[in-house]
């Protein structure tokens, strides 16, 4: 099984990514930022910008590993990674889902206040690049099909057990 965490910049998708892996019996966490920096850091001048979704390859590397790593290792594997292209959840989630790979996207939501508030409390000064952001992510996920869950008020427990509750009811 795969879970993709995703969410505006700063929501919580890796916090809760630590949290399920806790509550898993055979947990990897797939860092697809690590993908995206490989894929990024060796074109010359970053031609198509800061956002990982919008190099070509970045999809598909991250689709052909986890397609690997599920069918090599027999790991539930979780992915916090913010997806804000609907090209992307087609290359990547859909495409696991075709390949016979139970998928899930699950995706955070919560107010611009909060993320703000999450964003400088791990240590990211105001006016970073995720806080002007958050409304470019915010609506980019809203696009996106999957098991949207609002993370205002909430503390990362019980968005664990909501989690995996959504997921197990849509197996």
């Amino acid at each position: 099984m795969i879970i993709w965490i995703s969410g505006a910049y700063g929501v919580g998708k890796s916090t809760l990514a630590d949290a399920l892996a806790e509550r898993m019996e055979n947990p990897l966490i797939f860092d697809a930022e690590e993908v995206g920096n490989a894929v990024r850091g060796n074109y010359p001048d970053c031609p198509y910008g800061y956002i990982f979704e919008d190099y070509p390859l970045w999809g598909e590397f991250c689709h052909k590993l986890l397609r690997d790593i599920h069918d090599t290792f027999q790991k539930d594997i979780l992915v916090p990674m913010t997806l804000v292209r609907r090209a992307s959840y087609e290359k990547i989630i859909q495409s696991l889902a075709g390949d016979g790979i139970e998928t899930f996207l699950v995706i955070l939501e919560a107010s611009r206040q909060s993320i703000h508030d999450r964003i400088l409390a791990r240590g990211e000064e105001e006016g970073c690049w995720c806080m002007e952001n958050i409304e470019m992510a915010r609506a980019g996920s809203g696009i996106l099909p999957g098991i949207h869950i609002d993370t205002d008020d909430r503390g990362v427990e019980e968005l664990a057990a909501i989690v995996l509750a959504k997921v197990l009811a849509h197996r």
